[in-house]
């Protein structure tokens, strides 16, 4: 090996030892500077924790309310369509019974057919 790159690689050595010396400094006055600076964050973040399980708990139960409210109101809706219905099919049965007849043979083709 020539001297020049002896040299060369003395000085390296030292430069990756000087960067790595600076690397463990900086290392410590950024852990003393977060644990000044964010100390608290902690326990401010359990504080708000407490607020918003408390928020969640209520949207629970106002997302439950409107459910309950939804499926009652598809409930009414669904008798008010029904009671409808039957009166019409009472008042006029001969089309209703043509479209069942048609859609019972029809499906009695398409389950009857053999599959090839």
């Amino acid at each position: 090996m020539s001297e020049h790159a002896r040299h060369s690689s003395e000085k390296i050595s030292e430069a990756l030892q000087l960067l790595e010396e600076a690397a463990k400094d900086k290392k410590d006055e950024i852990r003393e500077m977060i644990a000044k600076k964010y100390g608290n964050v902690q326990e401010i973040l359990a504080g708000e924790g407490e607020h918003l399980s408390d928020a969640l708990k209520k949207a629970k139960a106002y997302a439950s309310e409107r459910a309950h409210h939804a499926q009652e109101a598809a409930i009414e809706k669904a008798k008010e369509v029904g009671t409808a219905v039957n009166k019409e099919v009472h008042r006029n049965p001969w089309p209703y019974i043509g479209v069942a007849a048609v859609g019972g043979l029809l499906l009695g083709f398409i389950l009857g057919r053999k599959s090839s």
